[in-house]
Parts: C-alpha cells; structure tokens; sequence
C-alpha cells in the first residue's frame, strides 16, 4: 500500500512518558524476577468478554492501566470475508462510512489491548530481548494512540482515525520478521509449544488488525471524493506565483501524481471480487522461477492444469500471493537441490555449496512442478505437486513448527549441540531431507548461498506456519502430503466468494 496524505500528514506520536513508565514492563507478572508486579487487570484479559456493541464507553480520565482492562474484555472478533462486504461496494453513504469507522476503531482497540497483554505474559528474559520489546512497544504506542480518536461521529473524526490507522500499518510492516527474530535468539527460555501458541495467536490477530485498518482505508478513499464534492471556482482561493502551472518532468511525474482514489467496479476495499487463480498463479511462479535461477542457476518448469483460465474469484490477493510464493519456493528449491549430483559424486576435498554442478543442469534434467486448480461455489482449491524427494516421516509432525527452517545457522555458542530443540529449528521441509543436498545440514547450501539480491529462498521457517494461518483464517486448510523419497502434494484449500 502507498502511503497517502493522511501518513505524511501525521506527526510521529511517542507513549507520553508517564505511560511508558507505568505500562512498558518487559516481563509477567507471575515472573519471580519482577519487582514490582504488573496489575492483574492489565496482565491478563479477564475471562469473559462482552460484544463491542453493548461494552460501555471506558470510565472518564482512565489510566493507561484501566484503558488496557477496559478493552481486554471486548472480544477479538474473526474478520469473515462476508464482513468485507457488509456495507456494498463503494462510494458508501456518510452514514455507513461513519458506521464502518467506529465499528473499526472498536475492533483495533479490543485486538491492540490483547496484543499487549499478550505481551506482557511473557517470561522475563525473552520479554527483554530487543526484538520482542521494540514489537511491544510498537503495539502499545498504537493502541494509546487510537485512544486519542474519539468516537467516531463526523468525517474529520473519520479523517483522524484514518491517519492514526495509515501510521500504524506503516509502522507493524515488518513484524513477522522481527517477531522471527527474537524467538530465534530467545528460543532456550521457551518451550516449542508455548513459542507456537504465542506466535499462532499473534500473528492470527495481526492479519485481524491488518484486514480491518486496510479495508476501512480503503473504503474511506474511494467514498470521501463522492462525500466531498470539488469546490467551485468561486470556492477556490486566489493564485499565487506558488501556484502558477509548471512544467511537467516527464521522468518524475508518474511517481509525483497522487494515487488514484478510485476504485474498480470489481473491489469492495481490499477485497478483489475478480481474481483470476491463474493469473496469480503465473505472477507468483515467475518470481519464483527468477528468484530459483538466481540462487541456483536454473530452475524447474511449471505447468498449470485443472479449472479454465478464465475463472475468477473474489479473495484477498495478497493472501493469495504469499501463500502461492512460499509453496512454490519450496517445490522450485526441493525439485533443484533432490535431482542435484548428491555430495558423494562431488569431487574429494572440501565441500562447497558452490561445487555442486547446478549450472550444468538445464530445465529438461528437472521434473517439472505441477500446480491443479479446482473451483466450486465458495471454495478454490490448488494442489502444487513436485518431485523434490520427500519428507521423512519422523519429520512430518515437525515442518509447520515456527523456525523449523532447512538452512543451517551459525551454531549458538551457549546452546547445548546434543538439544533435542535442533531438529525443531532443523527444516522447514523436513529438516534438509525436503529438498536437502546430502541428507542434512552438513551437505545442505548454506543461509549465504540461499539470498540473493532478488529475495531470499529459505531461511526463517515461517513460511509454512504463516501460510497454513493465512489459509485457515477464513475457514480454509493448507495440508501436506508426502511419499519419501520421490515427492511431495500440498494442498490449499480457500474459502471465497
């Protein structure tokens, strides 16, 4: 998403120095090591909640602890993609954007203040790494901020919560890889299950907050034109010699023009109700072919097969787009590294990466990777098969695990080698047996070797986790089978409209 004139309006909006004093405290409350305990009410929702539509406003002058309390106990509510279309397409009258609006700030506080009570029940040292800290502060300047927006009853009040929701989708774009990050580096301190709850949440409440700041944007910019009609001539004020027409830089002008607020007859918000499966398809396959050729130097062809071309949907493009290029990015690179000359047919001597004969192979010594579509009413189904060897089955129960990445890391000095915890973080596809050269991370390439100036083709181990949430988070699945040691089906099964 561009930033627009509502971001570069906004001033930055630090938590007061009173409330992060009061309110950042980087441990739980049940930590033995805190010294002065969190109040209960902040750290940790109650166990009941109330719709949004009957909560009472929060009391006058409230703390930040209170404001915190209050809004724990609206529920979390499941974005439906019926949800994105309750209000028709745009231009939407002023009452439903006003509706739309306050429906919205409702929802992002209730998600915001669960956010931070989530973080504030982690245990002391992985809540002080740097990583996890910046994302809880990240969250609570975002939520004390919204609750400067009052409630929402004019289009200025709507003005205002448009800036403040631009500014905190600008500022939470790169969470997932921070989040990555430091459970990476905290990963001792906690067990895989609490590590997989915690994120599993997180993360299924950030495409939450994100769907309802996007679509109320969105909508906003394509109905306030029709709700704010141009001034007349009359209206408009004298010109000055600031203003007097200038000439065009054709080099700069396109990037100059402010974005277009309109929309496509075929949107509602962010809502594509004319996605084409295998337009998406090509555009996600052809990245990965070129981000495949520049990591390996050649890559596997792709064929599409199953429901005709000109089916369309109505989905979320850019969910589909993620989930499409980490399957891909998987099969391309399995299908390459399984039909590579395996370590034991390289050369006597140290062992490279770089020695393997990839440029050698051509796209005819490759199996090709097969992708089928199905459609029917609601549902859109795509199996991407490839003949990338296979997953091991002591590794099956393992390859949707966070951080479960096939691409060895520099080994922690303060870790304990014999951990059963390593092979947990061994392989996104079945610790380096998907895909991996040589059976195992000394034979596999390096995380080096696997970035390149285009992307990056494995390393985090998000992938899957991340794509099988986002698949489910409208009522879908993503599901993997596998036959070791000849290939792999992944099934993606979406719901739609």
């Amino acid at each position: 998403m561009r930033p627009s004139k509502y971001l570069k309006a906004l001033p930055r909006r630090p938590v007061p120095l009173p409330i992060a004093a009061r309110l950042v405290r980087p441990y739980s409350h049940s930590s033995p090591l805190c010294s002065s305990p969190v109040p209960a009410a902040a750290a940790a929702p109650p166990q009941f909640t109330l719709p949004a539509s009957i909560l009472p406003p929060p009391p006058a002058n409230a703390t930040p602890q209170e404001l915190l309390a209050h809004y724990s106990q609206m529920p979390t509510t499941l974005v439906k993609l019926s949800d994105l279309t309750r209000y028709g397409a745009p231009p939407l009258s002023e009452e439903k954007l006003l509706d739309s609006a306050e429906r919205t700030r409702k929802e992002l506080l209730a998600g915001l203040a669960r956010r931070v009570t989530q973080h504030l029940s982690l245990p002391f040292l992985p809540a002080t790494n740097p990583s996890l800290q910046s994302i809880y502060n990240l969250y609570s300047s975002a939520f004390f901020n919204l609750t400067t927006v009052p409630e929402i009853k004019t289009l200025a009040d709507n003005d205002r919560l448009c800036e403040v929701m631009e500014q905190m989708v600008e500022e939470h774009r790169d969470n997932i890889p921070i989040l990555a990050k430091g459970f990476q580096e905290t990963r001792k301190y906690l067990p895989p299950d609490v590590i997989t709850q915690f994120l599993d949440r997180a993360i299924r409440n950030r495409i939450s907050l994100r769907l309802m700041a996007e679509q109320h944007i969105s909508l906003s910019a394509a109905s306030l034109p029709a709700l704010r009609p141009s001034p007349t001539p009359s209206e408009l004020p004298p010109p000055t010699a600031d203003s007097a027409p200038k000439e065009k830089d054709p080099r700069i002008e396109p990037s100059a023009r402010a974005p277009s607020t309109s929309l496509a007859p075929s949107r509602v918000g962010i809502l594509d109700l004319s996605l084409s499966p295998h337009q998406m398809i090509h555009t996600c396959a052809d990245y990965v072919t070129l981000l495949c050729d520049s990591t390996y130097g050649v890559s596997p062809n792709y064929r599409i097969e199953g429901a005709s071309e000109h089916v369309t949907v109505g989905s979320i493009g850019s969910h589909l787009e993620y989930i499409l290029t980490e399957l891909l990015k998987n099969a391309f690179r399995a299908t390459v590294e399984y039909n590579t000359p395996k370590r034991e047919e390289v050369e006597e001597g140290v062992f490279r990466f770089e020695d393997l004969p990839h440029a050698h192979l051509s796209k005819s010594d490759l199996p090709e990777v097969v992708i089928s579509v199905g459609v029917v009413k609601g549902v859109l189904t795509i199996r991407i098969r490839d003949r990338g060897g296979g997953v091991p089955p002591s590794h099956v129960a393992s390859i949707f695990s966070y951080a479960f990445t096939s691409v060895p890391s520099v080994p922690d000095p303060d870790s304990d080698p014999d951990s059963p915890s390593n092979d947990l973080y061994g392989g996104a596809h079945g610790a380096g047996y998907y895909g991996g050269v040589g059976g195992g991370p000394e034979g596999a390439p390096g995380e080096s070797a696997l970035q390149t100036s285009v992307g990056t083709i494995a390393g985090l181990g998000f992938g899957l986790p991340l794509s099988r949430i986002y698949s489910s988070y409208f009522g879908g699945s993503l599901d993997l089978v596998t036959m070791h040691g000849w290939g792999t089906d992944v099934y993606c099964v979406l719901r739609v409209v």
